[in-house]
């Protein structure tokens, strides 16, 4: 069997991953290393769900983010706050925003905090409230870049990560490795990673690439964001006639 593609973020993100490498004639495995679980709900999180209205915007950092959000504010809110600004760090959390009937805002390519930090939207904001959904112990740049620019930033932990136990491929029946996060990282390594340590690894920013050449990767490839599109176009790199 040819070598694959080894896809080890959690899901819904994995299986979008592994349909968007399969079309563009990648082979590819699905395998994640992570669950998330929702977090209990709390006074302070009912709070932030009840002012909806007060924020101009509400940023979704990831699909789960929408799941497990959109699940609340549909709860509270039988009409969604008309002058709010919906805003989704990438493709598919974009596409999980706009199953909700969402008029919602993106960055075009690059799938990261610093793609929505060059939103219009998002460049001049003082005085003004944004809460940003996400998973427990998420990255700060957004928020700490936004609180800079005189915004009044509220953060949403929704859920939070859990290993799940896996037996990973032999190193030779793996092309490249995605990653999508530290944590993934952490997670690969914990379950016997170090064995693919010559192989590609795809990460989403720069801060994961440190990760993981400090971790003794010696192909980090990074792409602008997790979403399956960026992926894509970097392991197309890696395919004869490919540029690198």
């Amino acid at each position: 069997m040819a070598a694959a593609v080894l896809v080890v973020r959690p899901q819904p993100g994995a299986d979008e991953t592994v349909a968007a490498l399969e079309a563009a004639g990648i082979s590819a495995l699905v395998l994640p290393l992570l669950e998330r679980r929702p977090l209990a709900e709390t006074a302070a999180m009912r709070a932030n769900i009840q002012a909806l209205a007060e924020y101009s915007a509400v940023i979704f950092v990831s699909p789960a983010a929408v799941e497990f959000g959109m699940a609340w504010v549909d709860r509270y809110w039988p009409q969604y706050p008309a002058a709010t600004n919906w805003i989704a760090v990438g493709e598919g959390t974009r596409n999980a925003l706009e199953r909700w009937g969402l008029k919602v805002l993106a960055p075009e390519s690059d799938e990261r905090s610093e793609g929505l930090l060059a939103l219009p939207e998002l460049t001049d904001v003082r005085h003004e409230k944004i809460l940003i959904m996400r998973g427990l112990g998420g990255r700060d740049l957004l928020a700490e870049t936004l609180r800079a620019r005189g915004a009044q930033v509220d953060i949403l932990e929704l859920y939070e990560r859990q290993p799940v136990s896996v037996t990973l491929p032999a190193a030779d029946a793996i092309a490249a490795v995605v990653v999508s996060s530290v944590a993934v990282l952490e997670a690969l390594l914990a379950s016997g990673g170090s064995s693919l340590r010559e192989r590609p690894v795809v990460v989403p920013s720069e801060r994961v690439a440190a990760a993981a050449r400090d971790a003794g990767f010696t192909q980090v490839l990074e792409a602008e964001g997790a979403g399956p599109a960026a992926t894509v176009t970097v392991l197309r790199q890696l395919q004869p006639g490919g540029t690198q």
